[in-house]
């Protein structure tokens, strides 16, 4: 045999037993959560679930209990937000038991479902479980991470979302604050991160019926918006629409109608 076709031989053997061996479970399991992962981000959210569900199978056949509590996550959020509350929190509670009995105490991954449970929570109107959970999840963080760092901030931003919805404003209030100052020492004040600080302390702000403080912040976020997305982003009809209310609000109808004449000019 010519020396010249052996490398092709072994070639063709070496494909045949990749075929018929296959990838190993956990390699499989690594790529069905790809996909899954590519699925979310086209919007594709039925096909994600279905895809996180055959890679979790994956996982638990190698006992990759991390991978495994990041599917069970990542099925609970998709369905959170698709507000199949009860479906969300099958999900949730199984990567909570995991999580908890096979992970370490100060995971991220364990970090990610007591959010994801924060989240749900507070969409179900449980403030106090709500913050039970957002809580533990920035100790983790905190303990991990540290204060300066942008998941650290997410963390105190969605505990100030539930202070707001529970009418704790003051509490509201400080907790976004000190989202807003990781965030600035880290994104600097024209960023696309800190622009959420800026609404959120406008919406607390305005349910606290402190209008000047709030259309102050708002006035930063708009800024922030026109800067990053230019003067006709349609991201910008939400602040005009709160800052006109709350100008009318204010019994100031010359600016409400300026912001009003924004909004039309957006549509």
């Amino acid at each position: 045999m010519s020396a010249k076709f052996l490398p092709l031989i072994l070639l063709s053997f070496a494909s045949a037993y990749a075929y018929c061996s296959g990838p190993g479970p956990d390699s499989l399991a690594t790529h069905l959560q790809l996909k899954a992962e590519s699925f979310v981000k086209s919007g594709q959210r039925d096909s994600a679930l279905l895809y996180y569900a055959k890679a979790a199978e994956g996982f638990k056949q190698t006992d990759d209990f991390e991978k495994l509590v990041a599917c069970y996550n990542q099925q609970g959020v998709i369905l959170t937000r698709q507000d199949k509350y009860d479906e969300a929190a099958v999900f949730l509670n199984e990567a909570l038991e995991t999580g908890t009995k096979k992970l370490d105490p100060s995971s991220l991954e364990l970090a990610v479902t007591y959010i994801s449970l924060g989240v749900l929570y507070n969409a179900l109107e449980r403030y106090p479980e709500s913050l039970d959970f957002h809580y533990k999840a920035l100790n983790i963080r905190l303990e991990k991470l540290g204060e300066m760092n942008a998941q650290t901030a997410t963390s105190y931003g969605n505990i100030g979302n539930v202070y707001l919805n529970n009418k704790e404003y003051d509490k509201a209030v400080e907790t976004h604050l000190k989202a807003l100052a990781i965030r600035e020492k880290l994104f600097g004040k024209s960023s696309t991160e800190i622009s959420q600080s800026y609404v959120s302390l406008g919406n607390t702000y305005r349910e606290m019926q402190q209008y000047r403080e709030a259309l102050d912040y708002y006035d930063l976020a708009l800024q922030n918006k026109i800067a990053q997305s230019g003067p006709n982003s349609k991201e910008l009809t939400r602040l005009y629409t709160a800052m006109r209310d709350i100008c009318y609000l204010m019994q100031d109808q010359k600016q409400g109608d300026l912001y009003d004449q924004k909004l039309r000019e957006l549509k």
